[in-house]
């Protein structure tokens, strides 16, 4: 016991610490309010007056990390305009208020509407603004978009300022551990998702004493702050959502908040909550941290270290949203670590990464030639397949029967990793995915340039770190 409240002391006291950090300024946060507010002044000149203009997001909420204020601005329209036209006004009345006087930009991004990302890098800003369909509650919702309204009643209604300091530094700590945000990229913990789990434990300290000893099934009914414990309910609640770990939106009975979050995620912040409990110490609050040295000369002592290969596919990209482009690219890398596999070659480890318009997918395989591979066959009771499988295969006296199946040992016909890589970029048989252009991929065995070495590395380190 006594041990227990000497830890209990060091995590308060490292806490404090960080939250005094990680709050924003009084500048920072008046910053913020005045360029939303000129935002939305310029919003309400131009748009009818029956669309409601709000403030949402963590700027709105009190929740913002320093250095994080980015504001989202929704354009609440009446329920009965037709919603390509209300997609049309709100995006010609957001370009319009575009001052390059000022040096502020734009790029239209997508989501389940189009909406306008309004960059000022002269303030520090950028600001999301969003149209969305006016709602009572969530029977009235026209667009998963329009939910936000009702996040943000919810969130400031429900939580202390001491609590929007607590959700802080959960997201923080998420952020440090490279599992905060719900894009596809991340399959992490989003924002809400943040705010839901400090108002349903009530402190970072005691959500990250409930999340490393988390057992699944979890269902968390944030509407009457309580964890669903009946068995019959539990079940039908897996069988609904399709998941194992989740957190009822109190806004939308219909909607697991943590829907996002990956099972990956999810068992990395078990084991950072469950360190930083053992030992509370800013070394474990904030995770491995990347040491500045140069990427390549890192890149030769890992493969010197380890004696494996490192086979990389570099591609340029095009302009389009990263949640369009990263699943393609995930997909794409997972098709490619199977060719290697089948082909017995075994990746260790896959990777991925994507930065300024380029994407790598790294494929670390142990130094092997393979001269000969393993093909199972179908089972022996299947007649026309195992036929099929023999007639194809048997080269002589090299079709067996292993327990119940065929197999056959085959001339492999790449001998290593590397050749199989350049035969796919070759092969018209082997297709890329619609936004990844295979005619811009180039493949590298071991050495890389320092701008993709630096990516692998990233990459490399996230997925190390916990």
């Amino acid at each position: 016991m006594p041990e227990i409240r000497k830890r209990s002391g060091r995590l308060e006291k490292l806490l404090s610490g960080i939250v005094k950090e990680i709050r924003p300024s009084k500048d920072e946060i008046d910053s913020a309010n005045r360029y939303s507010n000129d935002l939305m002044g310029r919003l309400e000149h131009v748009l009818p007056r029956d669309v409601e203009i709000i403030l949402a997001g963590s700027v709105a909420r009190g929740t913002q990390v320093r250095g994080s204020s980015d504001i989202d601005i929704f354009l609440l329209f009446p329920k009965a305009a037709p919603e390509r036209e209300m997609e049309a006004k709100a995006l010609r009345a957001a370009k319009s208020i575009v001052s390059r006087k000022s040096g502020e930009s734009y790029e239209i991004n997508y989501a389940e509407h189009p909406y306008l990302k309004l960059i000022n890098n002269k303030l520090g800003f950028t600001a999301d603004i969003v149209p969305a369909f006016k709602i009572r509650d969530s029977s009235d919702m026209g667009t998963s978009v329009d939910r936000t309204q009702l996040h943000n009643e919810f969130v400031k209604s429900h939580l202390s300022a001491h609590q929007r300091d607590e959700v802080r530094l959960l997201k923080h700590f998420l952020d440090c551990h490279r599992i905060y945000g719900a894009e596809s990229r991340t399959s992490g913990f989003s924002g809400y998702l943040c705010e839901l789990l400090i108002y349903h434990y009530g402190s970072f300290a005691a959500t990250m004493e409930s999340i490393s000893a988390l057992k699944l099934p979890l269902v968390i009914r944030i509407s009457d702050n309580s964890e669903v414990s009946d068995t019959a309910e539990l079940e039908a609640a897996i069988r609904r959502f399709g998941s194992k770990f989740i957190v009822i939106d109190p806004t939308d009975s219909t909607r697991n908040v943590a829907a996002n979050v990956s099972m990956e995620s999810l068992s990395r912040l078990i084991l950072a909550s469950r360190m930083l409990l053992r030992s509370p110490a800013a070394e474990t609050f904030y995770g491995p941290r990347m040491i500045d040295t140069a990427s390549r000369a890192w890149l030769s002592r890992l493969i010197k270290g380890y004696g494996f290969d490192v086979h990389t596919i570099a591609v340029k990209l095009p302009r389009i949203s990263e949640d369009t482009l990263w699943p393609q690219l995930k997909r794409l890398a997972g098709t490619v670590a199977k060719r290697i596999d089948s082909e017995g070659f075994a990746p260790l480890l896959s990777l991925q990464y994507m930065e300024g318009g380029e994407a790598i997918m790294s494929f670390i395989t142990n130094k092997a030639e393979v001269n000969a591979k393993l093909v199972e066959g179908p089972p022996v009771d299947i007649a026309e397949g195992s036929a099929l499988f023999y007639t194809k295969h048997n080269h002589g006296s090299n079709v067996f029967v292993e327990g119940d199946h065929l197999f056959s040992i085959e001339k492999s016909q790449f001998t290593n990793a590397h050749a199989l890589l350049e035969h796919l970029l070759a092969s018209k048989e082997f297709s890329f995915p619609s936004h990844i252009a295979k005619s811009r991929a180039r493949l590298f065995t071991g050495a890389l340039p320092e701008r993709y070495a630096k990516m692998l590395r990233l990459a490399y380190e996230s997925k190390m770190s916990i």
